[in-house]
C-alpha cells in the first residue's frame, strides 16, 4: 500500500514511518497541512494518516481535500489525542474512515492500517466492478443501437426508459423520458396492443400488428418486460418491412394480372372447342376451319405470354446467360428491320433507317439487344396506321448511342404513357382492339436496358404517333 503520514510532530511522524515501512508499506510524510495538500494534489495515496490538530491547515481540511480529490481511492484515518465521542463523530462527518487515538503502540497503528487496507481493497473492487458494469452497459447500448429493428422499452406507465437510434429514426422522434404513446406516434392498433400487454397478468405474451407510419410499413411486436418475476413494462420492437410489403403487393398484383391474362384466351378457346364438339357446325368445314384458326391464334398468344413470363423469371433469378461483345449496332438494326419487312408490307407500313455520323459500335449482349429492338420495331408496325411510316434513327454520341423509333401510329394519352412500362399493361381503346400482345414487351425492354445502365423514354401524341428513344451506353 502507498501511505501518506501527516503530522507536525517530527518524532511521531518518523516513528509511524519506520513502523509502517517495516510492515512493507511505501510511506511518504508531510510536516504540516499545506505540505499534505500539495502531495494529495498529485497521484492518489491508498491511505492517509492525518493528525487532527496542526497549525494552519488542520486535519479536517486535509480530509475534505482528500475526499474531494480522490474519495473513491484514498482512505483517510485521523490520528489525534482527542479521544471523545464528539471528536469521533466529527471525524466521520468530514469523511474519515477511522480514528486512531494518541498515544498508541505499533500494534494499534498496524491494526488500523490493516482495516484501512481492507477498505481500500473493497473500494478498488467496487471501482473495478463499476467500471466493468459501465463497460457492459456501454456494450449493451452499442448492441441495441446496432440492431436493424427499432427497440423501445416502456415502463408500467407507458413511458420510455430506453430507445435505440433505429427506433428514433423509424418514428421520427428523439428519446425523452417524458414521452407518451401519442408523442411516440404509437396510436391506433399499436397503442391498443401495448396497453393490452401492460394490463395482462403474467409474462410470455407476444403481440404483433402491422401499420403504415409516414410511408413506412412497420411490424410492431410487444412482449412483457419482467424484472425479478414482476412485470416492469413492455418491450416494443419495430421492424421496417416496407420492401417486404411492397414485394408482397407486387406479387399479388402480378398473380392477379397473370390469372386475368390467362383466363380470357383460355375461355375463348374452350368456347370455340365446345361449339365444334357440340356438332353445331357439322357440315360447315369453312366455319370449323375459321374457329380452329381463332383457337390457334389464342393458343399462340398464350404460348408467347408463357415464354415472356419464363424469360422474366429466368432474368430475375439471374439464370439468363449474357455474353457481352463489341457489336455494330447499325448492322443489328438493319438485320432486324429486314426481318420485319414482310410484316410491315402486309400492314403497308414504310420502314426507314437513318444513321448519324460517328462510330456505331457498343459493348452489348446480342440476345438483350435483339429483344429490345424486336419489341420496339414490332410495336411500331402493329400500332401504326395503314400507309404509315416507322423511322429508326441511330445517333452516335461520345459515350453512348441514341436510337429513336418514331412511328405515325395511333399515339397515346399521358395517362396511357404513365403505365406503359408496367407488366401486363396494355392501352385499351377502340383503336387497339384486335391487336395481339402479352403486355410484357415494354416491361422487358425497360428491365433489359436498366441492367445495361441504359434507359428507354417515350413521347407520344394521340392520333399523331409515338417516339421511343433508347439510350445505350457504349460500355455498360
Amino acid at each position: 500500500m502507498r501511505l501518506l503520514v501527516v503530522d507536525d510532530e517530527e518524532g511521531m511522524r518518523e516513528g509511524m514511518r519506520r513502523i509502517l515501512e517495516r510492515a512493507g508499506h511505501e510511506v511518504e510524510t508531510a510536516a504540516d497541512g499545506e505540505a499534505a495538500l500539495r502531495l494529495l494534489a498529485g497521484p492518489p495515496y491508498d491511505i492517509a494518516l492525518v493528525d487532527l490538530k496542526m497549525p494552519g491547515v488542520d486535519g479536517f481540511q486535509v480530509t475534505r481535500f482528500a475526499n474531494e480529490r480522490a474519495a473513491d481511492r484514498t482512505v483517510v484515518v485521523i490520528v489525534s489525542a482527542l479521544a471523545t465521542v464528539e471528536a469521533a463523530v466529527e471525524v466521520v462527518r468530514h469523511g474519515a474512515f477511522d480514528f486512531l487515538v494518541k498515544p498508541f503502540v505499533p500494534a494499534d497503528l498496524l491494526a488500523v492500517v490493516e482495516r484501512a487496507s481492507r477498505q481500500r481493497r473493497l473500494m478498488a473492487e467496487r471501482e473495478t466492478y463499476l467500471s466493468e458494469l459501465n463497460s457492459e452497459r456501454t456494450l449493451s447500448r452499442q448492441l441495441i443501437d446496432s440492431l436493424r429493428d427499432g427497440v423501445i422499452v416502456l415502463n408500467v406507465k407507458a413511458r420510455p426508459v430506453l430507445m435505440n437510434t433505429r427506433a428514433e429514426y423509424l418514428l421520427g422522434v428523439g428519446f425523452r423520458e417524458d414521452l407518451g404513446l401519442d408523442e411516440l406516434r404509437l396510436d391506433g392498433p399499436a397503442r391498443a396492443m401495448i396497453e393490452d400487454v401492460l394490463a395482462a397478468h403474467g409474462g410470455g405474451e407476444y403481440h404483433q400488428v402491422r401499420l403504415e407510419h409516414g410511408g413506412t410499413v412497420l411490424d410492431i411486436r410487444a412482449t412483457p418486460w419482467l424484472r425479478s418475476g414482476e412485470k416492469a413494462g413492455v418491450i416494443v420492437q419495430l421492424g421496417d418491412v416496407t420492401e417486404q410489403a411492397r414485394t408482397e403487393s407486387d406479387k399479388n398484383r402480378f398473380i392477379s394480372m397473370v390469372a386475368h391474362e390467362l383466363t380470357s384466351p383460355l375461355a375463348a378457346i374452350s368456347s370455340y372447342l365446345a361449339i365444334v364438339l357440340e356438332g353445331t357446325l357439322d357440315g360447315q368445314p369453312e366455319r370449323i376451319k375459321e374457329i380452329m384458326g381463332r383457337s390457334k391464334a389464342r393458343a399462340d398468344a398464350l404460348l408467347e405470354l408463357v415464354k415472356d413470363l419464363q424469360y422474366l423469371n429466368r432474368r430475375e433469378a439471374g439464370r439468363v446467360t449474357r455474353t457481352v461483345e463489341r457489336l455494330d449496332i447499325a448492322e443489328v438494326l438493319r438485320g432486324q428491320l429486314e426481318f420485319y419487312r414482310g410484316q410491315a408490307e402486309r400492314r403497308t407500313v414504310d420502314l426507314r433507317f437513318e444513321v448519324g455520323p460517328g462510330e456505331t459500335t457498343a459493348n452489348v449482349d446480342r440476345g438483350d439487344l435483339d429483344r429490345v429492338f424486336m419489341n420496339l420495331i414490332s410495336n411500331g408496325i402493329k400500332y401504326n396506321r395503314e400507309g404509315g411510316t416507322l423511322t429508326v434513327r441511330l445517333d452516335p454520341r461520345p459515350d453512348r448511342l441514341e436510337i429513336r423509333f418514331e412511328d405515325t401510329g395511333i399515339g397515346m394519352s399521358e395517362a396511357e404513357q404513365a403505365g406503359l412500362f408496367q407488366e401486363f399493361y396494355r392501352a385499351h381503346n377502340a383503336q387497339t382492339q384486335g391487336i395481339s400482345g402479352t403486355g410484357l414487351g415494354l416491361a422487358t425492354v425497360r428491365r433489359v436496358l436498366a441492367a445495361a445502365n441504359g434507359r428507354v423514354d417515350v413521347h407520344s401524341t394521340p392520333g399523331e404517333g409515338s417516339t421511343f428513344t433508347v439510350t445505350l451506353p457504349r460500355s455498360p
